[in-house]
């Protein structure tokens, strides 16, 4: 399915040049993106307060998800539910933002899952929103909501960096160290995990302690996790995707539950 909005020669070709570039400028998530288990690995035990403490201001943090809530008021309240394309494609239509959401059929497609691009003089009138229909429709939405994180945060801190922002499978482990790409992040975190569900499955007697921490997902947690993404989101690790792509939905699971954890235990969100 494509979804049509505010079609254009102009923008489809801009679409397509940005496309062609993905290859080049994601070399190394493509090369991750080969080898899943490494992040997998990665990020199951990083300790992910400090990271986040490093790299995004509290403040900003704030700003953005009042921002945020501007389009969805349920936000951290509510889980986020997984939209369809049309759903997805009406509140793109409400905050002027150009959607397209297409199979990528370039080489080793599914390591992309979309991409962002702020308004430029020449070209763009509005931003621009990506969307690669080959995944999941659940992954699909997450990525939607991250490129939403990209147009919020550009509202709260005036600036909307250079070119496209690229969203690969394999680039978590490096939004950690980029505060434009971490903002994004939380949104997708707060809106699969909001606060009540969060404080049950994190707020245990493990996760206390003097230092707030977010390492290592004990078992009961992974479980209670897998099992509410199998059921609000219809993605079942292993048994109907293949290897590759399991492993990289799997890594996703992770990064946003470790995230939403760090959330709560730090700033208690």
């Amino acid at each position: 399915m494509e979804l049509k909005s505010e079609r254009s020669p102009a923008l489809d070709a801009l679409v397509e040049e940005i496309l062609r570039r993905a290859p080049k400028v994601g070399r190394n998530e493509l090369k991750a993106w080969r080898k899943p288990q490494r992040e997998l690995r990665q990020l199951a035990r990083l300790d992910y307060v400090p990271v986040m403490r490093r790299t995004l201001d509290y403040h900003t943090l704030r700003g953005i998800i009042h921002e945020a809530r501007k389009i969805w008021p349920q936000l951290n309240r509510e889980p986020f539910p997984i939209g369809t394309l049309d759903q997805l494609a009406a509140i793109s239509s409400d905050l002027r933002i150009h959607l397209q959401a297409a199979p990528y059929r370039g080489p080793e497609g599914m390591a992309l899952r979309g991409f962002y691009v702020h308004k430029t003089p020449k070209v763009l009138k509005h931003p621009l929103i990506y969307l690669n229909t080959a995944h999941h429709l659940g992954a699909v939405s997450a990525t939607f909501m991250h490129e939403i994180g990209h147009y919020v945060t550009t509202k709260v801190t005036g600036s909307a960096g250079d070119g496209a922002h690229y969203f690969f499978n394999a680039a978590h482990h490096s939004h950690l160290v980029r505060p434009t790409e971490l903002a994004a992040d939380v949104l997708v975190s707060l809106a699969a995990y909001p606060e009540p569900l969060a404080r049950k499955v994190f707020a245990t007697r493990w996760a206390c302690g003097l230092v707030a921490r977010a390492d290592r997902l004990p078992d009961r947690a992974f479980a209670q996790i897998r099992k509410y993404v199998r059921k609000s989101v219809g993605i079942d690790f292993g048994a109907s995707l293949p290897p590759g792509q399991s492993f990289n939905y799997l890594t996703g699971m992770i990064h946003y539950a470790k995230l939403r954890w760090a959330l709560l235990a730090e700033y208690d969100l």
